[in-house]
This record gives structure tokens, C-alpha cells and sequence, in this order.
């Protein structure tokens, strides 16, 4: 079938990926969600740690979603970075990596495309086969006329962040995509434009880089890996960069995306995908539908949806907050109304489309 004979629908439908709160494959939330991927309304799955339970159930499940009968390959999703953020460790029945931070101080590159090839069989294992990984974002601000100068307290704070020296993150985080290439798990470099230097957490709100922002420093681990041809897909940050876009994080921003990302130094044409648009940075500022629409609209081409409530700190409003069943057809109902109306595309759905599936091939 040509990309002109898939169902409109279908090709919104692989721009979305979920979460959803469940451990085995008779519950109601898998259930539902297993018949909207059958239809290719759903392109991929992200599981969270209360998803996990030990390597057993952990392969039912994922098992359970390989079987599916899909249009196109199942995105199967998990933060695996080591450190604090690994939703497979020792606590669930898996093992325990080492954090970036810790990475880069202790091992040689050699080694440590050792340490990440075995998480990357690990995961595999698991049946994973998309790491949220690795982060490129910078370890501190090294411009403030500090001794210590305060880190991002879910970057550096958490050893996300493999060094201040954009050549160093760059090295280690190629090591981490080739291990991960060995055992056929596609990568994300996150997050875009940068997120280390923020002076805040953007589950609770927006966080403003403008006077923060390193440009040259922190796009420089892009270009390298760019360069070097290991960008599998690229997610982006609820973050403000005022010098920019006045009004939007870069998330929302066709210019942010487009200038810097699309249009930069070494132009991507490849799958860019959200952080979650259920964090509070997003979902205290703007409604669902405006979300939706104007993440479309930025060149966004996987929306992701964790369907999290420990993403949505501080958020209290219902309709802000659809974590039901009905998610998916939400969103795809929106897109196609926007399609009716003359705000979006069809040729805007048909490009992401077609750079996702391009991506998949690689599965």
C-alpha cells in the first residue's frame, strides 16, 4: 500500500505515542489500547516504571504488544538512560547502570561502549526497541561568575548530563547510540535546544533559557552526531528562549525547531518527537487542544502522551488532564478537524508520516 492510499487517520495515528497504567495484558487500559494500535491508530507505547514489575512479566507484556497486528512496526519505549533515570534496575529484577555523569568520569569510551552495550541487551531482552537516550543537554552554566554554579535540578542534579564540554558528550553519547544500533534499539538525542542550563524543571512549568543559553555550546552536540550520521530522532524541551520566539517553549515553536534543528548548521530532516506533553511546563499554559495543534504545527512528528500523573505536577484542572481511554481518538479528531478547517495540511501529516516510517524501517 502507498503512503497515498493510507487512511488519514492512520497516518495521525503514527504521530502518537502513549503510556498507560497497566502491568499485564488482560487489563482494561491494554485491552483498549492494543485494539486502537490494531487500527494504526496508535504508533507507539511508552512504559513507565509502575508498568514494570520484574523481567518475566516485564516480557509478557511487551510480547503481548510484538503480537500485534500492526500497519507498521510498534514503537516500544522506555527512559533508560542508567543512573536515576533506568526503569529497568536492580529493584525491579533487571541490573543497575551507571549514570552519563558517572560514564564519563570513570570509563574510557572503549569501555563504555561495553557498559552500554549490555543495558542495550538488556533492554532488548525486555522487548524494548526505542531508548529515550542519551541526554546531550549540557552539566552546568559554566558563564556564572560562580564557584559552583547551580545545576538543572533534573539534569545535572540527577548525573543526567555526561559533561559541560559539548566535544565529551558527544563522544560518549555516540558510544551509547552504537551499542544500542547493535541490538536494534533506535535512540533519542534529548533535549532540544538544551535543557542543562535551564535554571528550572519543566514538569512543574515552564523554565526560560534565554539568559541562560549557550547556543554554540549546546547545539554542538547535535552537529558532532549529526556529522557522524547517529540521530535516530531528536526530542524536544518545554523550554522559553524569548530571543527567539517570545511566545512559545520550544516545543511549540516552528521557529525554534525550524531555525535551529531543520534549518541549522546540519539541517535534520529526521523524526523529532516531544518531551511529554503531559508535563505541567505545557499543560498549565496552554490547553489540549492548542497543544496538540500548535506541536503540529512546530514540525513536531511523534506526539507523546505518557498518560503520567507524576508528569503533571501542580495540575489541577480536568480538562487538562484526559487520561482516559479515549486519548487517542482525542487527538486524531482534532488534527482532522484542524485538516477540515484550513489551519493544517494534509501534506503537514503526509511529511511526518513518511520520516516515521522511514525511521521504522530501521526496526
Amino acid at each position: 500500500m502507498t503512503s497515498s492510499e493510507i487512511p488519514l487517520r492512520q497516518k495521525i495515528g503514527q504521530m502518537i505515542m502513549v503510556g498507560f497504567h497497566a502491568t499485564k495484558p488482560s487489563e482494561p487500559q491494554v485491552i483498549s489500547l492494543s485494539k486502537k494500535i490494531e487500527q494504526g491508530l496508535a504508533g507507539g507505547v511508552i512504559f513507565f516504571r509502575y508498568n514494570i514489575v520484574n523481567p518475566d512479566q516485564t516480557r509478557t507484556l511487551t510480547r503481548h504488544f510484538q503480537s500485534l497486528k500492526t500497519p507498521s512496526p510498534l514503537l516500544l519505549a522506555v527512559d533508560q538512560e542508567g543512573g536515576k533515570v533506568q526503569r529497568l534496575n536492580a529493584k525491579n529484577g533487571f541490573k543497575d547502570y551507571k549514570s552519563a555523569k558517572d560514564v564519563a568520569k570513570t570509563l574510557t569510551p572503549k569501555e563504555a561502549l561495553a557498559h552500554y552495550a549490555d543495558m542495550a541487551k538488556t533492554t532488548s531482552n525486555a522487548g524494548f526497541n526505542v531508548v529515550f537516550g542519551p541526554v546531550v543537554d549540557l552539566d552546568h552554566n559554566p558563564t556564572l561568575e560562580s564557584e559552583n554554579p547551580p545545576v538543572n535540578p533534573v539534569i545535572g542534579g540527577l548525573e543526567r548530563a555526561y559533561s559541560a564540554d559539548p566535544k565529551v558528550i558527544a563522544e560518549y553519547a555516540a558510544q551509547f547510540i552504537e551499542a544500542h544500533r547493535q541490538y536494534g534499539i533506535l535512540t533519542s538525542l534529548k533535549h532540544f535546544p538544551g535543557h542543562g542550563l535551564a535554571p528550572s524543571d519543566t514538569h512543574v512549568d515552564l523554565t526560560d533559557v534565554t539568559a541562560t543559553y549557550e547556543s554554540e555550546l549546546e547545539l554542538a552536540p547535535y552537529e558532532i552526531l549529526a556529522e557522524k550520521g547517529l540521530i535516530d530522532m531528536v526530542m524536544t524541551a518545554h523550554v522559553m528562549m524569548r530571543n527567539l520566539d517570545e511566545d512559545y517553549p520550544a516545543t511549540l515553536s516552528p521557529i525554534i525547531l525550524k531555525e535551529l534543528l531543520r534549518e541549522g548548521n546540519n539541517p535534520y530532516d529526521g523524526v523529532v518527537i516531544s518531551d511529554d506533553l503531559f508535563m505541567g511546563a505545557v499543560q498549565k499554559n496552554y490547553s489540549f487542544e492548542e497543544i496538540v495543534l500548535l506541536a503540529v504545527e512546530a514540525d513536531v512528528d511523534i506526539l507523546l502522551f505518557s498518560i503520567n500523573t507524576a508528569a503533571q505536577k501542580g495540575i489541577n484542572a480536568e480538562d487538562q488532564k484526559p487520561v482516559d481511554a479515549n486519548l487517542v481518538d482525542k487527538v486524531i479528531d482534532i488534527i482532522e478537524k484542524a485538516i477540515k478547517s484550513g489551519r493544517l495540511t494534509q501534506e503537514r501529516i503526509n511529511k511526518s508520516y513518511e520520516r516515521i516510517i522511514k525511521m521504522k524501517s530501521a526496526l
